[in-house]
């Protein structure tokens, strides 16, 4: 997207006074222009950029919390694991509480 290059006008009766002539005003044209065209390759680099750490940054987050739920479902299975061998296999939940009221 270009935007409308901004054109130096001055008064004849001031470039009178001030001794600039036609060449100077085109000079400061022709600076103005090129500064203008480096101040948006540099915004449009500087976009460039920005745009691609940004996504580079949600790679890595997403890669993150991808790690982080795995080893969230590989804790909850390993916890499973756990209590599924510490309660044992002929007892259930109703006979264990059967035979402590009994003891």
């Amino acid at each position: 997207m270009t935007t409308p290059v901004k054109r130096i006008t001055m008064s004849k009766p001031f470039c009178a006074l001030a001794g600039v002539g036609p060449y100077a005003i085109a000079k400061a044209n022709e600076v103005y222009e090129d500064m203008a065209l480096r101040g948006r390759r540099l915004v449009s680099k500087m976009t460039r950029e920005a745009a691609q750490e940004f996504q580079e940054t949600a790679h890595e987050l997403e890669d993150l919390s991808r790690t982080a739920r795995r080893t969230q479902e590989m804790e909850e299975q390993e916890k499973a694991r756990e209590t599924a061998a510490q309660t044992p296999a002929t007892q259930t939940p109703a006979r264990s509480r059967a035979a402590a009221t009994r003891a």
